[in-house]
């Protein structure tokens, strides 16, 4: 027997997959194009020599009501379906992992095939969440499933998720 969270989801998944658009070429394996906006050359940072040691910065406290907040509305918004995170027991299987996604959106940032406008972690999870077209990540099924956006939901639960998957070092 299903229980009601399990059919939610199930119904979840079928709404997403409903109002996908598919390419005609598709079924012969030829992927679709993402759309991608001409971006603005970023100058590049050139590493500083350092003569002596700087003092490092103890790490900032984690929030531990804002990191639970985020799980809740990781959990809440079923995330979950479509990405895997260990952290909140998911198994997506559309969308590329969310494990290590702190560290990974740092080095997104940084590489030179991302078109996004994003110049941190921080702003590239935000950016996924929001406008999930402006970069398609590795793993992201070529955007044959690709991820609708959430700029609808509330600022403070955009802000508890990009929160809780920057801390998923």
């Amino acid at each position: 027997m299903l229980t009601g969270q399990v059919i939610r989801a199930l119904v979840l998944a079928l709404l997403v997959l409903g109002t996908q658009t598919f390419d005609a070429g598709a079924e012969e394996g030829i992927a679709p194009a993402p759309v991608v906006a001409a971006a603005t050359p970023r100058p590049t940072a050139t590493p500083r020599p350092t003569a002596t040691p700087r003092p490092t910065q103890p790490p900032a406290a984690v929030d531990a009501d804002l990191l639970a907040a985020g799980k809740a509305a990781y959990l809440a918004n079923y995330c979950g379906i479509c990405h895997v995170l260990p952290d909140a027991e998911t198994r997506g299987i559309f969308g590329p992992t969310h494990n290590h996604i702190g560290t990974l959106a740092g080095q997104r940032v940084t590489d030179p095939s991302y078109k996004g406008d994003a110049t941190n972690a921080a702003e590239y999870i935000r950016e996924s969440i929001v406008a999930p077209s402006a970069y398609f990540a590795p793993g992201a099924a070529n955007g044959r499933h690709p991820m609708p956006p959430y700029a609808h939901l509330p600022a403070d639960e955009i802000d508890a998720l990009v929160y809780y998957l920057a801390h998923q070092k």
